[in-house]
């Protein structure tokens, strides 16, 4: 197989004056594998999937023969605007809007065909919020992948309670006030800024046992149990203590209810080169000769 990797950069048009940025990977455009849609997490853009030097997961899969496909959400990455103080944007906008957008763009591309959803950390909660909303409406998904996802934030220990009790909770709810948006990049939290409605969300989603849309009402929490999930692979990681935490992931897939579902907690205890952390689970050079064989071998899979 060609394993030359062929980019394709796309804007994406949302209901507003917006525009979302979606990156493709892939090496034979005459004979294209299956499609992969990535979604990144807060205060991040598509580039945790394919930035540095070592790679990254877009890559390593589009080398496998699949079609990846790699957002920026609304203001995040390339996406434009950028977020500032009069983005008025929540998670009911990239539920209801951005991830239809973005499906809809990739079915124009592949028709319909069955596709694999990935994400990371917070992605992964808007992936499922989507899924719990509409199903299968607009595509069949064959497999989903979660990095370090979970919802609530129910472990506790020293380094969560700075982040999100701290820096989270009192900092950034002093600068959002004053800034009209969550200055991340300021604050060293990430490489992207949060609106101030996706700031309340996450906060309003972290806090509560009820999983509702902020604007309707629509409560994802029972609406999933309604869903039949497609198999799905969820990876944790031992050195994660704040973001994507091992319990915390746990709480997430019970929350889903009864579906195939498989969780791995990396770590060196469990034979794996490290014991990574929120972002070098996909970032380390160690990933490619690590977890991402057992992911691509679980992929390949009927």
């Amino acid at each position: 197989m060609n394993d030359k990797i062929h980019y394709e950069s796309m804007m994406v048009s949302v209901p507003s004056t917006c525009q979302i940025h979606l990156k493709r990977f892939i090496c034979d455009k005459e004979q294209p594998g299956t499609p992969v849609f990535m979604l990144h997490s807060n205060l991040d853009d598509g580039s945790i999937f394919y930035g540095g030097k070592h790679g990254g997961l877009a890559r390593y899969l589009a080398r496998q023969g699949y079609d990846v496909y790699v957002a920026d959400l609304r203001g995040k990455g390339k996406s434009w605007p950028t977020v500032n103080g009069r983005s008025d944007f929540g998670y009911h906008q990239s539920i209801t809007e951005d991830i239809p957008a973005l499906l809809k763009r990739i079915i124009g591309k592949r028709g319909q065909v069955p596709q694999i959803w990935v994400s990371h950390g917070w992605g992964g909660v808007l992936l499922t919020a989507f899924y719990a909303r509409f199903g299968d409406s607009l595509c069949r998904v064959a497999k989903m992948v979660h990095f370090g996802v979970r919802r609530q934030s129910l472990a506790t220990n020293a380094r969560k309670r700075f982040l999100i009790e701290i820096m989270w909770k009192r900092v950034s709810r002093l600068l959002v006030w004053i800034n009209g948006y969550m200055p991340a990049k300021l604050l060293r939290l990430g490489r992207a800024n949060e609106s101030k409605g996706n700031y309340r969300d996450f906060i309003q989603w972290s806090d509560s046992g009820k999983w509702c849309d902020s604007e309707d009402g629509f409560c994802y929490g029972e609406a999933i149990q309604r869903q039949q999930l497609p198999p799905s692979y969820y990876f944790a990681c031992k050195g994660d203590k704040a973001y994507g935490h091992p319990d915390d992931v746990r709480g997430f897939i019970k929350e889903l209810g009864p579906h195939d579902g498989r969780m791995m907690v990396l770590s060196r205890r469990g034979g794996n080169l490290r014991d990574y952390n929120h972002i070098d689970m996909l970032r380390h050079s160690d990933c490619e000769r690590d977890h991402f064989p057992l992911l691509l071998n679980w992929l390949q899979k009927a």
